[in-house]
């Protein structure tokens, strides 16, 4: 019977993570152009990054010793706390207020922080292939980094402007996306040298996401000034 749904699990992590590799350009590409589309297949990613993320995770408890799924557990839950992020900032730029699951998933982040940057100690110390300790590090740095967002705009949701949370939520979705893609060539794409396996996503996506944050922020301050002006 555990085999059975091991390989359902399996089944269920492959095609959802296909979806999300379908469905995230799409969104990215209908951000600006077409809202309601952006809406539609938005929603599908977020349901397939779901999948994705539980399945990696019930891989580890299965795997606990390899360090290739201690590193997916990582990345789920940093994934987990991203697509909730992205979610829970839609809710809130629409005049939604911080609920207690915020602070429970921003908590669960941390202690995924923490972990990820022992994990890059303790491989380092024990001659680890060297990119699995310098990815711990990366992306335990960045849930730290996320961590410490998510504290500062739970606590003082009134200082963002509506166009502030869209840029958070573009920005973590983004993130989500990246982090789910360096898992899929990680694990897939052994036709690519070692460094774009591991990081080949992030130098693609990142420009991206830094070219979306920075016209979110030019269209807040326009708004900002037009409506000074009035």
């Amino acid at each position: 019977m555990s085999e059975f749904f091991g390989k359902i699990s399996l089944y269920a992590h492959i095609i959802a993570g296909v979806t999300t590799l379908l469905t995230g350009p799409v969104a990215i590409f209908y951000n600006f152009k077409n809202p309601q589309k952006h809406r539609l297949v938005g929603k599908t990613f977020f349901y397939a990054m779901l999948v994705v993320a539980v399945t990696a995770i019930s891989g580890f408890l299965k795997h606990p010793d390899s360090v290739f799924f201690q590193f997916l557990l990582g990345i789920s839950m940093l994934v987990l706390a991203g697509i909730f992020r992205g979610v829970r900032a839609i809710f809130l730029m629409k005049g939604g207020r911080v609920l207690p699951f915020d602070f429970a998933y921003t908590a669960l982040l941390g202690l995924n922080g923490l972990a990820m940057l022992g994990m890059s100690a303790w491989h380092f110390s024990a001659g680890t292939m060297i990119a699995f300790p310098i990815l711990f590090g990366v992306f335990g740095l960045m849930s730290l980094m996320d961590t410490r967002v998510n504290w500062r705009v739970f606590t003082n949701p009134g200082l963002l402007h509506r166009l502030d949370w869209m840029r958070l939520h573009a920005g973590t979705m983004m993130g989500a996306f990246t982090a789910s893609t360096t898992a899929f060539t990680v694990n897939s794409a052994h036709f690519l040298p070692w460094w774009a396996q591991w990081f080949g996503p992030t130098l693609l996506l990142l420009p991206l996401q830094i070219y979306f944050g920075r016209k979110l922020r030019v269209m807040r301050d326009k708004t900002l000034r037009v409506g000074a002006a009035v």
